[in-house]
């Protein structure tokens, strides 16, 4: 069949190569690549994964005729980013980072074509070979400070108008009426198909490595700004109008429209930079055409099959790996007696009050409440343990929301990070918010406890998490949540008599 075609006679093992090396790559990590579909499928944002890969394929069949007259070769270096990539993947497998997770599975397949195309094939596909990384849905830990700087953004922009806003956190109140910036408003979405689009333009349109370098950046960065002015206007129409336009779904509509007519101008001004010799020999990082001398393809397919083993080799180890550090390691699904009934001298246990709202996060497999007053305070205590962390109800998860985007009764007015020495020479932190409510405030802490130690920063709670699975060590990992009443907005109390309880609890 590949003969039919005209392919080439020393491009018809390579080819037979690439395509068993896909099929080996998808078939072990299975779960992997399943989890990235399932992603494309129900988020609007990432539809676009379905993509990648045909216009991948696309991009490298507009160049088919520069591409048949180089001489593919296996790759050493191809074999040892196969390893690094699976040596992340098996980490990220170990503590459940699902992302890192996929962008390994990519890394390996990338490392795969490398491996039995060789350095000067790849460094020639470099970038349809790169652009299959964006087969990858990412972005979603870029939610929040997205949103907090459309938020900034806009009151600023309102303010320098004239106008009067009130704002508390994600949400700000003008004389016409009330509004909230969610995660639709954060430009994810815009941000994810500019840049996408963006670097096949300039991939298109550019054969010098400076100007495309140039052109993607800016396709990552006026979207940011664009959505920041988007949001403002939007906010602006619905003033205006009484509210009666842009509040509601209509607002979508004119942001997409608004999108599209930001694009057409940023391709547009980039089309004064057109090369015209787009199509040429790129020079690239990894070597260039003329670099590859044709050979006999007898003697540089010699070893052909017993290469082809070892690179199957390489990609098929990792999930193995991990079922035998995973089987050191029995998953420990239970909080210890010590938390779900502390033994506090100056806190004791009283019934659970009436606040509406307390902890609830999904894939716990065992949890402890118990609410302990002083005689001056009340406060709630919370431990979650997640278990076997099955995918989407890990202990660090950007889900674990403590209130969900538009609750009917609660928002959250304010997140930070605090300091709290644990003890004389012990100072770490803790995530504080204030949830809100028509009827209350409470003042809520929470972070992870690994082993025994305490820490509100995700990457670091993923570092002992790794070094805990690694040593073989079953002690419990737990998400923490204290919360009390504010009733008097005394916040300075409330956060004294919570961090006088963690560290009662959990020192």
């Amino acid at each position: 069949m590949l003969k039919a075609i005209g392919l080439p006679e020393h491009w018809r093992k390579p080819l037979i190569g690439v395509g068993l090396v896909t099929l080996v790559s998808i078939a072990v990590f299975f779960e992997t690549w399943e989890s990235i579909v399932a992603i494309w499928s129900r988020s609007e944002t990432f539809t676009h994964g379905f993509l990648v890969a045909p216009v991948s394929l696309w991009l490298i069949w507009l160049r088919r005729n520069h591409y048949r007259y180089l001489w593919p070769a296996f790759s050493k270096l191809g074999l040892l980013f196969i390893v690094a990539s699976g040596f992340g993947w098996l980490i990220a497998d170990l503590v459940h980072v699902a992302v890192i997770q996929q962008w390994a599975v990519v890394g390996v397949l990338v490392g795969g074509f490398w491996a039995v195309l060789g350095r000067h094939v790849i460094g020639q596909m470099l970038f349809p070979i790169v652009f299959l990384f964006l087969m990858v849905p990412f972005g979603e830990a870029f939610i929040p400070p997205l949103m907090e700087y459309t938020a900034t953004f806009v009151v600023t922009l309102i303010r320098l108008t004239g106008m009067s806003v009130y704002r508390e956190g994600l949400f700000f109140t003008l004389t016409s009426g009330n509004w909230s910036v969610v995660e639709g408003c954060s430009g994810l979405r815009y941000l994810i198909s500019s840049l996408t689009l963006g670097s096949v333009y300039a991939y298109l349109n550019y054969s010098s490595y400076k100007k495309r370098t140039i052109f993607i950046a800016l396709s990552f960065l006026i979207p940011i700004l664009a959505n920041g002015l988007r949001a403002y206007l939007i906010v602006m129409i619905g003033h205006f109008s009484d509210m009666k336009l842009a509040a509601g779904v209509d607002h979508i509509v004119y942001g997409w429209v608004f999108f599209g007519m930001v694009m057409f101008a940023l391709f547009y001004v980039g089309s004064f930079w057109h090369d015209k010799d787009v199509d040429g020999p790129v020079i690239s990082a990894l070597g260039s055409a003329n670099d590859a001398t044709p050979t006999d393809s007898t003697t540089t397919y010699k070893h052909y099959w017993p290469a082809l083993t070892i690179t199957a080799l390489c990609v098929s180890i990792w999930p193995v790996a991990s079922q035998g550090l995973s089987a050191l390691q029995a998953a420990h699904i239970e909080v210890p007696a010590r938390f779900g009934k502390p033994a506090l001298p100056d806190w004791q246990p009283v019934p659970a009050p009436d606040w509406g709202w307390e902890p609830s996060f999904k894939g716990v497999m065992a949890d402890a409440k118990v609410y302990l007053s002083d005689g001056q305070t009340v406060a709630g205590m919370y431990f979650a343990n997640f278990g076997d962390e099955t995918q989407g109800g890990e202990l660090v998860n950007s889900q674990n929301y403590l209130v969900p985007q538009k609750h009917p009764v609660w928002r959250i007015l304010h997140d930070d990070v605090i300091a709290i020495a644990w003890g004389a020479d012990k100072i770490g932190d803790i995530e504080e918010s204030v949830l809100n409510s028509t009827q209350r405030s409470l003042l809520v802490a929470r972070w992870y406890r690994i082993g025994n130690k305490n820490t509100a920063n995700a990457y670091l709670a993923k570092w002992w998490q790794l070094l805990k699975r690694l040593s073989g060590d079953a002690s419990p990992e737990l998400l923490v949540v204290l919360y009390t009443d504010t009733p008097n907005g005394d916040y300075g109390l409330a956060r004294q008599k919570l961090k006088q309880l963690a560290v009662a609890c959990c020192n």
